[in-house]
Parts: structure tokens; C-alpha cells; sequence
């Protein structure tokens, strides 16, 4: 079991030490992939940039789903960490619009959706793979260690940048520094392949494997046969699309860009890494309630608290207190943590194990493919068109509607011994 949790946790941490490293540097990358640009605009255009990867997330949850639901999940997982590292390690190597000009951004956007295609089978497929090999009462908390991996991922980004910024001077960044933390992704990827290599398939994946027709096509099973379980995933995951991603993504940059808070770049990424420690904990906690509560009871409880406080959160950012903006982004960790916590059990139980890496694939990734990548980009142009920095708070209101929605739908499964 720990070399399972070991084997999937890498794949996952480099997926999202990917999008932190990206997240970081995005006022860098915007300065050199748009020069000319605001400091706003350019935001706006690398986060765009960022969001367009997430177009790809469907055709890869296709892809690979077929691959894991039809041939292997742990062939779907080897081949999803090699397809995902290459573009990152390459976006270390780019020329930038100075070198090159135009052809640098467009580049960079090829680069972003091969990444996304990748993570369209990577992180789902992970935790399908470890609640089919843990016990059936433990499955929240055997599958929150995904979810803790990818903020581990987070962590380790936070960490590496905070490591950049710390010995490299602001002008040698721009310089080139900023290219150090996406190669260094190429030794975490030949460490997860090595493990990967060394675990067995999952045994209810095996003993339902062997009783499927070869015939079978899961992706078409799944649109006419579980049309009710999509819904209900896409409109639950819209509270990991948005709080997730505003959390750890659009918050990096919020603190430190003199455009919203200004915080010192050192002391801002001090107070985050902190945070995504939380964040880290606080979902093994979810995963751990769910098991003993019910996934329901804290999906339901989580999105009461962000319907009645995400606006009020981004207020606390602003408020006259030097601690304001670590005690918000505080309860933004916990919150999300819980709630990220239950995600790859709660979604997992939904499907069959014939097209489970299938249906949670597809159904994750047309969340986050609508609103995961985009919430960065949404947050700054909302608060672009409202002039209210606060404004974010609103998205993390309607996602938790979204997820309220999805209620009714949803049948909880934690009680079931056999999946």
C-alpha cells in the first residue's frame, strides 16, 4: 500500500509543482512572452495561456481512461507521467519573445496543452488506482492521499521558488533563473517511473477486467448509461475548479503583485507555503471525516461555509491588520482542504470499476476544463471590470451554488463495501 501511495503521490506532486512553478512566474513569463504589455494585461494573456491547456484536459481524460478502463491502469499512469513532463521540462528551455518573437508565446501555448492532455488522465487516474487498492473503510482516507500529493506538489513549488527568489536577484530571474524549477522536473519524473514500474494492478480492477467483454467501449457506455453520475461530477467539482485553482494558482500572484496587494515577494511566499501546508493536512482530515461522516456531509458543509463567506474572505485580504492576508488565506486552505480531501473517493464510488478511470476522467476534466484553468483569468478579469479587489470571492460563491446543485444527484457510497 505505501509503495501504491508512493508510486501515484509523484505522478501528482510533479503535475502540480508544474502549475505552482507556472503560477509564480507568471509576472515574469508575461514580461517576457508579452512584452509592451501592462503589467495587468500581461497577466491576463499568460493566464489565458494557462487556461488554454485546459481545453486538451477532456482529450487526454479520453485517452487515457480508455487505456486504464480497457488495457491497464498502471500502464495509463506510466505513460501519463512521461507525456506530462516533456512539455514542462521544455518550457524551461524556450526562447523568449525577444529571441524569437511571436513564435515565443505560440510556443508556449503548444507546450501548455500537451501538459493539459497529460493531466487529463494523470491525477484521476491515480486516485482511481489507489481507492481500488484500499479497504473499503478506508477508502477517503487511502484516496486523500492523492489530493495531499498535489499539494505536496504545491509545497515543493512554493519551495523551489521561494529557493529562486531567495539567491537570485530580481533582474537575474527575468534573466533566466525562472527556467531552473521547470527542468528540475526531469528527476522527479525518472524517480515516478521507477516506482511506477514496481506496483501491481489494483485487484478489483483485475477480477472485473477479466469478466468484461473485449468489445466493450467504455466512453460510449458511459455517456448513455451514467449520464446522471457526469452531471452530478461536473457540478460538485466545480468548488475544486475554482477554489482549488484560485487557492494555489491566482493567490501567488495576488499577494505579491503591486497591481492588487504588493506584499514583499519573499514574505508573500513565506505565508504561503505555510498555508499549503494546511492545505496539505486539512485533506487527509477530509478524507479521514468522509470515511466516519459521509462524503456528502462535508461536500455539504464546505460549500455552506464558501456560500456564506467567500466574498467576506477576500475582504479580510484588504483589511487593516498585518496578519489579514495570512488569516484569509487560512481559512481558504482549510475550507478547500476538506473539501479537495473527499474528492477522490466521493467521485471515484460514482462509476463502475469497468469505466471508472473513464467516467471520473472525463467527468473531472469537463469541470476543470470550464472552470479550473480559466479561474485565474476570471478572477483578474473580474476584478479588471468591477475595480473591487475583492471580487474573487464571488466565483467561490457561485461554485459552491454549483456544488449544492450537484446534491440531490449525488449518491453517497461510503458505507459500501464492494466498489
Amino acid at each position: 500500500m505505501v509503495r501504491i501511495i508512493l508510486s501515484c503521490m509523484i505522478g501528482n506532486a510533479l503535475e502540480w509543482y508544474a502549475f505552482v512553478i507556472f503560477g509564480f512566474f507568471a509576472p515574469t513569463i508575461s514580461q517576457l512572452f508579452f512584452p509592451g504589455s501592462s503589467e495587468t494585461v500581461g497577466l491576463i494573456k499568460a493566464f489565458a495561456l494557462f487556461g488554454m491547456a485546459f481545453i486538451a484536459r477532456p482529450l487526454g481524460a479520453i485517452i487515457f481512461g480508455h487505456i486504464g478502463d480497457k488495457f491497464s491502469r498502471k500502464n495509463a499512469l506510466l505513460l501519463s507521467i512521461f507525456v506530462m513532463a516533456i512539455p514542462t521540462v521544455l518550457i524551461g528551455c524556450l526562447p523568449t519573445y525577444e529571441s524569437v518573437g511571436v513564435l515565443a508565446p505560440v510556443l508556449l501555448s503548444i507546450l501548455l496543452v500537451a501538459q493539459g492532455f497529460a493531466i487529463g488522465g494523470e491525477f484521476t487516474g491515480s486516485m482511481v488506482f489507489m481507492i481500488e487498492s484500499a479497504q473499503p473503510h478506508q477508502r477517503g482516507l487511502i484516496g486523500s492521499w492523492a489530493t495531499f500529493s498535489c499539494v505536496f506538489g504545491v509545497i515543493l513549488g512554493s519551495l523551489v521558488s521561494l529557493m529562486c527568489t531567495t539567491v537570485y536577484s530580481p533582474e537575474e530571474i527575468l534573466a533566466g533563473a525562472w527556467r531552473i524549477p521547470f527542468v528540475l522536473t526531469l528527476a522527479g519524473t525518472l524517480v515516478g517511473t521507477y516506482i511506477r514500474k514496481n506496483v501491481a494492478e489494483p485487484k478489483t480492477y483485475l477480477d472485473h477486467k477479466a469478466e468484461r467483454k473485449s468489445h466493450a467501449f467504455p466512453l460510449k457506455e458511459l455517456f448513455t448509461e451514467h449520464s446522471r453520475s457526469i452531471v452530478s461530477v461536473v457540478l460538485i467539482d466545480f468548488i475544486t475548479a475554482i477554489g482549488f485553482f484560485l487557492l494555489v494558482i491566482f493567490l501567488p500572484t495576488y499577494l505579491q503583485s503591486p497591481v492588487y496587494l504588493g506584499l514583499d515577494a519573499d514574505y508573500a511566499m513565506k505565508i504561503n507555503t505555510f498555508n499549503m501546508v494546511i492545505f496539505a493536512l486539512t485533506t487527509l482530515v477530509g478524507g479521514a471525516l468522509s470515511d466516519r461522516y459521509g462524503r456528502k456531509t462535508v461536500f455539504m458543509y464546505v460549500a455552506g461555509i464558501l456560500l456564506i463567506g467567500g466574498y467576506p474572505i477576500f475582504q479580510l485580504f484588504h483589511v487593516n491588520w498585518e496578519f489579514g492576508p495570512l488569516v484569509a488565506q487560512f481559512i481558504l486552505a482549510v475550507h478547500i482542504g476538506l473539501f479537495f480531501g473527499v474528492i477522490p473517493a466521493g467521485l471515484s464510488e460514482i462509476f463502475p470499476s469497468h469505466l471508472r478511470f473513464t467516467g471520473l476522467s472525463v467527468s473531472h476534466n469537463i469541470s476543470m476544463a470550464l472552470f479550473g484553468g480559466s479561474a485565474p483569468l476570471l478572477a483578474t478579469g473580474l476584478i479588471e471590470l468591477t475595480h473591487d479587489l475583492a471580487a474573487p470571492g464571488i466565483l467561490l460563491m457561485v461554485a459552491a451554488v454549483f456544488c449544492l446543485m450537484g446534491m440531490p444527484l449525488y449518491e453517497d457510497k461510503y458505507k459500501v463495501k464492494t466498489i
